[in-house]
């Protein structure tokens, strides 16, 4: 394994940011990652786990050791839709491998961006799903312990967009692979209002799973910009969620204001999208950061940004939607 140093991670981050990382290594096996953090142990600097870097927002150079986690491998249990696949493979390439081998239910989250090893530390969700439906346990190297640890589902403490791997004190958590039950008959799952419009006048029964997954791709591609083409972590903030009495008060001052069931007592969820488009993001620029044309939840580099562009727009666009609507949006993307 080599390590390499002064390295720019533009291609190691989907914002396409230049920043430099004063280490760099990436890892294939266990044996690997802890070589990795040992070198950063013994050099005496932090060291910042990663993997497709499509959640993250490097604001400056990182002092330390970048490991970029590389383990690939996908391990069909059973018949019955049993997996478990390794860290570093490629989502959206992983739902489809699963669709080639009949096991259905991630198609709704198609076309998200990043590695899988991310996808139970955000609990990625998209289109009415949620990933944490689908998780039986989560493989880890606790660096505490000196052990790889198997997290129960429950262990994983899940909610939205959250887990308890984006916690600070589970820093020494570091994600090696997942193991997923799905379906093996056809459950495809249309309950999205985006679905519905792509399938409106269809029957049900003859839609399959594969649809579904065209469907989605369809409506990504049509509203999301492709990182490779356009520098984006997709949402910037995740949707708020406001307690009922505060969406009644909003009502009042906007009767059009969309709000769905939050799955919590008492608390109703906002498209963050909404709250700004009202604020009028949509479209708009600082420096070399700017707010998609057509999604204002989604912030682009559109002209070499750097990390202080993009984060400066961000901090500007949540204070514009907090002093308008009362409401704080919190990042679903990682500053570092």
């Amino acid at each position: 394994m080599n390590f390499h140093h002064g390295v720019d991670l533009a291609p190691y981050n989907s914002f396409g940011v230049h920043t430099s990382a004063a280490h760099f290594c990436e890892v294939t096996n266990l044996s690997e990652l802890k070589e990795a953090l040992a070198f950063g142990a013994a050099s005496k600097v932090p060291s910042l786990v990663i993997g497709g870097g499509s959640n993250i927002l490097l604001s400056a150079d990182y002092p330390g050791l970048v490991i970029r986690i590389d383990f690939k491998s996908i391990e069909w249990l059973n018949s019955d839709g049993l997996v478990r696949v390794a860290a570093g493979e490629n989502w959206h390439e992983f739902v489809k491998s699963c669709m080639n081998h009949g096991f259905y239910g991630l198609e709704n989250l198609a076309l998200i961006p990043g590695t899988v090893g991310a996808a139970p530390i955000q609990n990625i969700g998209a289109y009415g799903v949620e990933l944490e439906r689908f998780v039986v346990s989560v493989s880890v190297y606790d660096g505490k312990q000196d052990k790889v640890v198997e997290f129960s589902h429950r262990d994983c403490e899940f909610g939205y967009r959250d887990s308890l791997f984006k916690y600070p004190d589970a820093r020494h958590l570091i994600v090696l692979g997942v193991t997923l039950q799905l379906a093996t008959e056809q459950t495809p799952n249309i309950s999205y209002g985006a679905l519905q419009a792509e399938f409106d006048g269809q029957d049900f029964a003859g839609i399959t799973n594969q649809a579904v997954f065209d469907a989605v791709c369809r409506v990504r591609s049509s509203k999301l910009p492709d990182p490779k083409i356009l520098g984006n972590a997709g949402s910037f903030f995740k949707n708020p969620l406001v307690s009922e009495s505060k969406i009644e008060s909003l009502k009042e001052a906007f009767p059009d204001l969309p709000c769905f069931d939050a799955g919590e007592p008492g608390l109703v969820k906002i498209p963050a999208a909404w709250l700004l488009d009202k604020a009028g993001w949509r479209g708009r620029r600082k420096g070399g950061a700017g707010v998609h044309q057509q999604h204002a939840l989604v912030i682009v580099n559109v002209d070499d940004a750097s990390g202080e562009d993009i984060a400066l727009l961000a901090q500007e666009m949540a204070s514009s939607v907090l002093g308008r609507f009362g409401i704080a949006l919190e990042c679903e993307v990682k500053l570092v």
